[in-house]
């Protein structure tokens, strides 16, 4: 798809949520941490989307389980950030002053969709990056936890540590040498297991 037909697609799901968040339960207080959480987080998701140079952006909001009611703050809700502000899942308390403090954890997700380099053949180990055999494509960032690039400039010294297949995207990781990549400290186990979960 192209970068026009993207950013339709990320306006029309950015509009269908900001309806739901208006739709849901508006009579309660759960529509209305909805919608605070919503408003909220897209003024935010503008920032970032603006931080990153970007032109897209989509947010989700999670609405609060059914089965807890809460009655209708008779103010506009606060709406406090939990997590850092970066692409990815966020959580927002929304709280009601005038209801003793009566609140929802609100659990949401930024995405922020940036053109990024991808491999477009094969891209054999020694091989340097360029525009015959890599191009840009439009990704949700906050699915790239290793890393990405944006311009070939970036890559202009670079060799592939190692066989690259077509149509992935292209990482740091790539271009490192195996020797040099640092692996995670081995985890001890212990003989007494501990009953806490995470």
């Amino acid at each position: 798809m192209s970068f026009v037909t993207h950013l339709r697609i990320a306006v029309l799901c950015t509009w269908l949520l900001l309806f739901f968040a208006t739709w849901v339960r508006a009579d309660s207080f759960s529509g209305q941490a909805v919608r605070a959480a919503t408003d909220f987080l897209n003024v935010r998701a503008q920032q970032l989307a603006e931080n990153y140079q970007a032109t897209q952006f989509s947010i989700g909001v999670e609405p609060p389980p059914r089965r807890i009611k809460l009655p209708k703050c008779p103010a506009p809700p606060e709406v406090q950030l939990v997590t850092t502000l970066t692409p990815g899942r966020q959580s927002v308390k929304v709280l009601c002053r005038e209801r003793n403090n009566q609140n929802f954890l609100i659990q949401a997700y930024i995405r922020i969709f940036l053109p990024v380099i991808v491999s477009t053949v094969r891209i054999p180990a020694g091989e340097k990056v360029s525009e015959y055999n890599s191009d840009w494509q439009i990704h949700d960032i906050s699915t790239l936890s290793h890393g990405y690039f944006r311009s070939l400039e970036q890559l202009s010294e670079q060799k592939a540590a190692e066989t690259i297949k077509p149509d992935r995207v292209l990482t740091p990781l790539m271009f490192l040498p195996v020797a040099d990549r640092v692996l995670p400290a081995p985890v001890k186990l212990s003989g007494t297991m501990s009953g806490h979960s995470h």
